[in-house]
């Protein structure tokens, strides 16, 4: 499996396009032998836009999976469907590595001429570049891991 490491900071152009970093761009193809995923609004515990998450077809397949799991209906699964997949937008990059960041995305995530690409494991995030600062700086580190079995991640 392939992962999303590391920060690349990239330039926007007036029509909203950038260049996905080619390490990301690898661990897309590595995964899911495509040149396409999709970015989703990230959202802070107030209900705003912070960031926007880029996620693999194998990524959306294991949020489709748990999806699947719940009670059809529940205000729950209704919550996740509209979310993951209500709120998500499919991108794919063109032979110079290049998408379009939909511009409702880019606005709601404050982005403009720079855009801050963050790895974090089984996917990425795209940020405003002071915004990600701010946040990255109140991150907690050195914390130990949790024990196999009490994660809860993808």
């Amino acid at each position: 499996m392939a992962r999303f490491t590391a920060q690349h900071l990239n330039k926007v152009d007036r029509k909203g396009r950038v260049s996905v970093p080619a390490p990301f761009r690898a661990a897309i193809e590595t995964g899911d032998r495509a040149r396409r995923f999709y970015l989703k609004p990230n959202y802070a515990k107030d209900n705003t836009v912070v960031a926007i998450d880029g996620l693999t077809e194998s990524f959306m397949d294991s949020v489709q999976q748990r999806i699947d799991e719940m009670d059809i209906g529940s205000e729950e699964r209704t919550s996740f469907e509209m979310e993951y997949f209500g709120e998500s937008e499919q991108v794919e990059y063109d032979g110079d590595g290049r998408i379009v960041l939909p511009r409702d995305l880019m606005t709601a995530a404050g982005i403009t001429d720079q855009v801050q690409f963050v790895g974090l494991g089984s996917y990425f995030q795209l940020w405003e570049p002071e915004a990600f600062k701010q946040h990255h700086a109140g991150v907690p580190r050195g914390k130990p891991l949790p024990k196999p079995g009490r994660g809860g991640g993808a």
